[in-house]
């Protein structure tokens, strides 16, 4: 495999909105327990999503939000009705990768043909193209990763997938919303995940999110977007759920699953209603009306380079 450079990141300044996202996986998708997210190794295990999504769609439509879920492949062949119920709902739907396995794991060939498995399936599901991506576990990481421009290539408008702090991602990642150009001409627009706590850059999502108060993530949205960022929260089905887990995790996999989820139910319903939140195609105003087989969206110039 050729190594490509780095590509040219150019920030991006706008009117913009904020995003809340949804990665639409059950409890044991985690890198952090193998034989969970490995279908081939994975033991009978218990599953909620069936029950918890028309919970969270309830939820978004009672604080008379949208947003956009990024949705695991093999959730997506087991439960197609509640794919075209998000999408009836009026939310967006995006990729998550058919397995939820690190990209780092898997060859370029074999990410490169999960990225297409994953798309094409959610496309026949809601009868629309698919915009976005989000790696599992934000395992693209940074932006050297010779699979990032493999997500452009597989049709991708847009990337959620690098974390502007570790150990997730980087500190060398943006932390605002960007174009990505790789040399040949590839493309892609990187939204990333929102941070907290100012030079420590915590994740508003996951554990480090469940522990930080409603009025901290919504104070980090504003100042996110009075810079000109758009903001993009995260959260997972299981988070909310307010019901233990149904399983069996240990060590770190535990600490990072379970740790700030007591009463993070009622802490997210108070998120949800304390910013006007819409998904990543609506918060970044994406004119896809002139898409065309082989074509690229366009921007409708709710956007524009920094410089």
């Amino acid at each position: 495999m050729r190594v490509e450079p780095p590509p040219r990141v150019e920030l991006l300044r706008g009117r913009f909105g904020c995003a809340m996202t949804v990665d639409v996986e059950e409890w044991y998708h985690t890198c952090l327990a193998p034989r969970y997210v490995r279908p081939e190794r994975r033991p009978a295990l218990a599953e909620e999503l069936d029950r918890l999504l028309p919970e969270l769609l309830l939820r978004f439509a009672e604080a008379r939000c949208s947003g956009t879920f990024f949705v695991l492949g093999e959730v997506a062949e087991r439960l197609p009705h509640r794919v075209r119920e998000i999408a009836a709902a009026g939310h967006e739907v995006a990729s998550h990768g058919y397995l939820h396995l690190r990209a780092a794991d898997r060859t370029p060939g074999a990410f490169g043909r999960d990225l297409e498995r994953s798309r094409k399936l959610l496309e026949d599901l809601v009868g629309g193209p698919i915009w976005g991506f989000r790696a599992p576990e934000w395992s693209l990481r940074r932006l050297s990763n010779q699979r990032l421009p493999l997500v452009a290539a597989a049709g991708y408008l847009y990337d959620s997938s690098l974390a502007p702090s570790p150990p997730a991602g980087s500190f060398d990642n943006p932390r605002f919303a960007s174009l990505l150009t790789w040399r040949g001409g590839a493309r892609l627009l990187e939204f990333p995940p929102l941070t907290w706590g100012g030079f420590f850059r915590l994740p508003a999502g996951s554990w480090t999110g469940r522990l930080a108060s409603p009025g901290t993530l919504v104070k980090a949205v504003r100042e996110h977007g009075a810079g000109g960022g758009l903001p993009v929260a995260v959260v997972h089905p299981w988070e909310v759920s307010g019901r233990p887990t149904p399983g069996r995790l240990t060590g770190l996999a535990w600490f990072v699953h379970e740790t700030g989820r007591d009463g993070y139910d009622g802490r997210f319903r108070q998120l949800l209603a304390g910013c006007g939140w819409g998904s990543i195609q609506s918060a970044s105003r994406l004119d896809v009306g002139t898409w065309r087989t082989g074509a690229q969206p366009v921007v409708d110039g709710a956007f524009r380079i920094a410089g």
